[in-house]
């Protein structure tokens, strides 16, 4: 599974789809970053204010986040320069 989330409430989403994904719980994934549950149901919420900041900055340079297992292969083909414009 990869995803491709675009904003910060798509980034929420990604993270719940994530821990669903590996088996745990809101409370199991709290214990593994040693944090409480609240902070895990806020992220899963998108109400992290810095987070979204992050996103929307990306979002406006032009650059989307991608979402992909840790094992897995990517390649990136970067889109071709635009070709110079002549002038007269």
């Amino acid at each position: 599974m990869w995803l491709r989330p675009r904003g910060p409430d798509a980034l929420a989403q990604a993270l719940s789809a994530c821990r669903k994904s590996a088996g745990l719980t809101q409370a199991q994934l709290a214990h593994r970053l040693h944090v409480n549950r609240t902070t895990v149901i806020d992220m899963e919420a998108g109400r992290n204010r810095a987070v979204a900041r992050a996103v929307e900055a990306l979002s406006v340079l032009g650059y989307d986040l991608v979402v992909v297992p840790r094992n897995a292969s990517v390649n990136v083909t970067e889109p071709a320069a635009p070709a110079p414009q002549a002038t007269a």
